[in-house]
């Protein structure tokens, strides 16, 4: 058994779980997709060789969120330096909270860099200034998917993205429709395995597989979009040691199942 006995990180139920879900994918003669998305990207922080190391190892695609303001050249030669499958997508303007605080006494406001606290020409603006410097910085590689901060973003401004040129829109959750508005794909994720609110901590592996598998069976069963990839989110600035072995089992024992699939991040958006 791996992982780390302290945490309770590892469970094996959870992987057999898992690995029972996607069995029955093989028999039913269907095959199950995946998607990968990283977010937080733009300087050459020390986990991403790390993070960019285990997608070429495991030749898997990869979606990468690159925010815009915090981009660096060192950065950007990193991922330039990576295989064909990472693909760059857009994470924002500069990772800003711009709501306003609450009222006293009325309920928090979740952080939002595209919500509706500002004037949607305004948002919409940034917003195009960042996939103009993304697209210089990266040409091909930088594809038109949008992720929003902190996966919120205003009605208003979802509708604008499309006459933007953006041709997806990747936040979290699985997803009501394939389009949000009129040529504007979703492409989302459904498992985060960082407890945000308890010190960014690994949630360990049976909560990350127990989501994956239950969107999984969600497809499969018709109880959601049977098309829908089945997206696990991750932050390499704020992974520790337990998440990155469980990562690295995860993609180990994917790529030996055959029902198993990742297509690239460009035929997502074109299927």
């Amino acid at each position: 058994m791996r992982g780390d006995p302290v945490s309770g990180s590892w469970d094996e139920a959870a992987w057999r779980a898992l690995a029972a879900e996607l069995d029955a994918w093989a028999r039913a003669g269907r095959e199950a997709s995946f998607f990968w998305r990283d977010d937080d990207a733009g300087g050459a922080h020390p986990t991403l060789a790390r993070l960019l190391a285990l997608a070429a190892a495991r030749a898997l695609p990869l979606g990468l969120a690159v925010v815009p303001a915090w981009l660096t050249p060192e950065g950007a030669v990193a991922i330039h330096a990576a295989p064909d499958g990472v693909a760059v997508l857009q994470h924002g303007f500069a990772h800003a909270n711009h709501e306003r605080d609450p009222a006293p006494g009325a309920a928090k406001v979740r952080p939002a860099e595209c919500g509706a606290a500002r004037p949607t020409e305004t948002v919409l603006a940034e917003l195009a200034a960042g996939r103009d410097r993304l697209g210089t910085a990266f040409g091909a590689r930088f594809l038109p998917v949008f992720v929003p901060p902190w996966n919120r973003i205003a009605p208003a401004v979802r509708a604008g993205l499309p006459r933007l040129g953006y041709r997806a829109l990747s936040a979290f959750g699985r997803r009501p429709m394939p389009e949000p508005v009129p040529g504007l794909r979703h492409l989302n994720c459904h498992a985060d395995p960082i407890r945000w609110r308890e010190g960014k901590r690994f949630a360990g592996a049976a909560a990350a597989l127990h989501a994956l598998r239950e969107h999984l069976a969600g497809r499969r069963e018709g109880r959601g979009d049977p098309a829908e990839p089945t997206g696990l989110l991750t932050h390499h600035r704020d992974m520790e040691g337990a998440f990155w072995e469980f990562l690295e089992e995860l993609w180990a024992r994917f790529g030996a199942h055959r029902a198993v699939a990742f297509p690239a991040v460009a035929t997502l958006l074109a299927s």
